[in-house]
């Protein structure tokens, strides 16, 4: 069969990658003039590795995706990271079992209440009957609403803003299930595992048209910058709201579902610094203290190591916004101005260390993964015979990433 994908993220390339071996044709559009998706990098003169535009790693548990760079030959690093959170103006490590008992915000009763629950929630495999409650409910209810506050608000908050309250617990008890304290990087940056695949489906005869912005899909006809395409089959790869703009054609009833379903964006800045940033070593951080423009200040250089990037330090702090936000359409000088004072607080001085800034952009991030989300997740199969879709609103109960969108597209590829 000849193939088409739409989309050059991990699960279009997975699924070319399967297809090829399974003996079909395969051709993949994608917009963006390199492929990874929302992983993809970007390279200096002076560096080794690439860079994420937006930050990754993979837990131990992430099989999928090391399977998959085992069988194309590309390695993976693991390392046990220190990720930490500031409360209250405190940094405290609180990544392991043994860091939340020695939680000193929280007296021995109340640790324990804690490390309980987590326990629960790693050790529970039936997360179909845990959607019915939203994380913020169950969570204030078992951990009583000093811990909730403190710890888990600001992180539901900070992730999906005005929809803090309305988030899964299956969502949140798959964010605990997946988590390791190891965590694992692609030598030479996701964007170099994603550039492997992309040679191992053209070594296969697979075509991935870069800078193909797809303009129409009518069944499996794809009008992409002027030129037409035929296939026998068409996996679509793009959020849902993408693919509803792009099948103008399609089943009006099945383009209010895609056009139902919420997502908010990211807003990433990189600086690169001469010195470090945490001189604690650490690596993540998230932030709990109100009042903070960013959700996560993340030191990639206290994980990897600095020699791969010219000997300087990077640094990320990280957003995830609504996609009318202002600071999507902020210069990276304003943006700075904005996170200065509080950068500032957490390494006063950083800003004479600054070497570059950056700023990267994605509006469509994350999904809104509200209460029995499983009974709104969309099939494979759409109203058009031999069209398919295949994308990270699927995913659900697991979070958005690179291990589950290697293993939806190892999945459409079965499917087919």
């Amino acid at each position: 069969m000849y193939i088409g994908i739409v989309g050059a993220g991990f699960t279009g390339l997975t699924a070319g990658y399967r297809l090829l071996k399974l003996g079909h044709e395969v051709t993949l559009f994608e917009a963006e003039p390199t492929v990874g998706g929302l992983a993809v990098g970007f390279e200096k003169t002076s560096w080794q590795w690439s860079l994420d535009k937006h930050y990754h790693h993979i837990f131990t548990s992430d099989y999928d995706i090391q399977n998959l760079a085992r069988k194309i030959g590309h390695k993976f690093i693991f390392e046990r990271p220190n990720t930490s959170s500031r409360i209250d103006g405190e940094i405290f490590q609180l990544d392991s079992p043994l860091k939340v008992l020695t939680f000193s915000k929280l007296n021995i009763l109340e640790r324990l209440r804690l490390g309980l629950v987590l326990g629960y929630l790693k050790y529970f495999s039936d997360w179909a009957g845990l959607e019915k409650y939203t994380a913020h409910e169950w969570l204030s209810q078992k951990l009583g609403s000093k811990i909730c506050l403190m710890v888990w608000e600001p992180l539901l908050r900070g992730k999906f803003g005005d929809y803090y309250k309305e988030i899964s617990l299956a969502w949140f008890w798959a964010r605990i299930k997946a988590r390791t304290t190891r965590l694992g990087y692609p030598e030479g940056g996701f964007q170099s595992l994603a550039d492997k695949l992309e040679k191992e489906i053209q070594k296969k005869g697979g075509k991935v048209l870069l800078n193909q912005r797809v303009q129409n899909i009518d069944h499996t006809k794809i009008l992409s910058d002027g030129k037409k395409y035929e296939f026998d089959k068409v996996i679509v790869t793009v959020p849902n709201i993408i693919f509803s703009k792009l099948a103008q054609a399609i089943d009006r009833d099945y383009k209010n579902k895609l056009d139902s379903f919420e997502g908010i964006g990211a807003v990433t800045m990189m600086l690169e610094l001469s010195r470090p940033f945490f001189s604690t070593g650490v690596y993540w951080l998230n932030i709990c203290d109100k009042g903070y423009p960013f959700l996560a200040v993340v030191e990639h250089t206290n994980y990897m190591d600095k020699k791969f990037y010219g000997g300087n330090h990077i640094l990320y702090v990280g957003n995830y916004l609504p996609h009318s936000h202002k600071y999507f359409s902020m210069t990276k000088e304003t943006l700075l101005e904005k996170y200065h004072p509080y950068l500032e607080k957490l390494c006063p001085g950083y800003r004479s260390n600054i070497v570059d800034v950056q700023v990267f952009r994605a509006p469509f991030a994350q999904p809104i993964v509200k209460t029995n989300f499983s009974k709104k997740i969309l099939p494979f199969d759409t109203p058009w015979e031999n069209v398919y879709l295949s994308n990270m609103q699927q995913v659900y109960p697991w979070d958005r990433g690179t291990n589950f969108s290697v293993r939806l597209g190892d999945e459409i590829a079965s499917y087919l």
